[in-house]
Parts: structure tokens; sequence; C-alpha cells
């Protein structure tokens, strides 16, 4: 990140400041203190003042974490959100303390706002509590698990799981046909590419998914995919890659059906107060349970 002319002679906090929104103070220092924020690639401090010279890092999660609060402060006061909207959000809670609310979304129900989208899982949340705030996303058409942080502070700790690799995430997904595999781990690089994700082994990202066998379903195969890598549409294209596409993924070549039939089932996770690991399991939906109950 070059500094633009206008913002030369900053405190280096002051200059977050007015590139991210009211980041807080002990924000800006945590992650200047874990080297999620570098200048020229050394470690600097809150009250340095930077000029168009200079070079700013800011590590990808970190950049996530203030786009999140500036996306707060930005839509908030702009969208009214009907009442009707945040009693669905009450509805579909299913794991809150005095840090974490996890809600168990609908497939359908974008994440956050876009050019299209007019209504969010992320300001529907603020409705409900202007603290809450996304620290990770899954697809519009996805279901299941999604974490909400009550404070920036446990944002940032969330995000430092991620970060590590310390939060462990499982899917479940139905397949458009069956498969012979029990275990298998596919490591395909990916590449976004327009709308769509393709695999580039040259100028893709690292992307590494395990699957695991569950059972075989009038024709189509269920199986559990923990993503050991955070890319967009991941399990989607990684499955595809194997001709195994998830059934209703009209993107990748999945078997029609209204329903894209993958699910973020389970996740371990680290808890901010007590720091007890715990794991949160969001049932499946109803079209799932239904296609479940009978082996061929």
């Amino acid at each position: 990140m070059i500094i633009d002319n206008k913002f030369s002679k900053q405190r280096l906090d002051r200059y977050i400041r007015r590139k991210y929104g009211q980041v807080p103070q002990s924000l800006i220092e945590k992650a200047i203190r874990n080297k999620d924020i570098l200048v020229n690639d050394c470690k600097p401090k809150s009250s340095d003042r930077i000029s168009e010279k200079d070079k700013i890092y800011i590590h990808p999660n970190i950049k996530k974490l203030f786009d999140n609060i500036a996306n707060t402060n930005k839509h908030t006061d702009e969208i009214a959100i009907s009442k009707k909207y945040v009693n669905v959000f009450k509805n579909i809670i299913i794991y809150e303390d005095e840090s974490l609310l996890v809600v168990n979304k609908p497939s359908g129900m974008a994440v956050q706002l876009g050019s299209k989208i007019n209504v969010a899982l992320d300001i529907i949340a603020r409705t409900y509590n202007p603290e809450l705030r996304l620290v990770h996303r899954i697809d519009k058409d996805t279901s299941g698990l999604t974490i909400f942080a009550k404070n920036p502070e446990v944002a940032h700790y969330m995000l430092e799981q991620f970060k590590t690799k310390s939060l462990k995430k499982t899917y479940v997904a139905m397949l458009s046909k069956k498969v012979n595999f029990k275990n298998i781990t596919i490591r395909e690089r990916l590449l976004k590419d327009k709308d769509k994700v393709i695999i580039d082994p040259v100028n893709g990202k690292d992307a590494i998914t395990q699957f695991s066998f569950i059972k075989n379903i009038s024709g189509m195969s269920l199986v559990y995919a923990k993503p050991l890598t955070g890319r967009t549409h991941q399990i989607r294209v990684h499955l595809a890659s194997i001709n195994a596409p998830i059934l209703g993924d009209k993107k990748y070549g999945g078997k029609q059906d209204k329903h894209l039939y993958l699910h973020a089932y389970t996740v371990t996770l680290k808890q901010y107060t007590t720091e007890k690991t715990i794991s949160i399991t969001a049932p499946l939906p109803e079209y799932f349970r239904v296609q479940t109950l009978t082996n061929d």
C-alpha cells in the first residue's frame, strides 16, 4: 500500500482511521505488536509519521477486520431493517455467550451487501445488536455456521484463530454422483477468474481440502469436507475437479436442484474469555435430512 501524498506526515494510527474509519486504538496497537502492520517491512509505532515514500503492509485478516468496521459505520444508519428480519435472525441463533454469537444461516441469504443485494445477514445482525462484527463469511447459497464477535477485540481474537488455523471447520456436502473414496485430500491451486474460481497450478493460491465419505443415497454421496485453507469456492471447485460436483451447484456443474447442498456443519474454536476449546454444530436443513433418511 503506497501512501497518498495528502496523508504525508500524518501519524500512522491517524492514517489508518482516515482510511478505515474509527478503528479502536487498542486494535491498532495489538496489530502492530503482532507485526500485522508493518512500515517498510519494519515494526512501527502508532505515533510514527508516514510519508508518500513509505510502504505500509496490513495483514489480509486485519484489513478484513478494518473493512468490516468501516462497513458497519457506513451501512448501519443507512439501511432500515424491519422487525420481520430481526425475528428471523433471533430464530437462527444457535450459540451465544458474552463474546460470540453464532447463527445457522439459511441457504439463499446473503452474508454481506452487494450491488444487487439490499438485505444481508451482517446488517440484520447489527440491527439486532449494533456491536456484532462478522468474522468470516460463507457463500449466499451455502447454509450453516456464521460467526459474529461482540466487540473488535474478540473479532481480532477470532481472526487470529483463522490465521493460525487453530479454528477447525467441517462442512457436509451432497455430491451429484457416487464416489469410491473413503478419505481423500485434494491439493489444487485456485485462482479467481471473474465470477468463478478455476484451478491454476502456476498462478493460483495454495488450497487444500480433506474429504471423508459418509454414505450413499439415491445414486449420490454424502461427504464431510474439511478445508485446511480458506479460498473462495474452495470446496465446490475441488469436488468439481474430481468430477463429483455438489448437488445444486450450477456454477460448477452440479445436478440441478433449488438448493446448494453444502452446509457449514461444525466449528471448533477457543472461547475468548476462558480460552477453552468448544465445538458448535449447526443442524442440517430439512432438505438434507429428507435426503439422508434412507440408504441405497
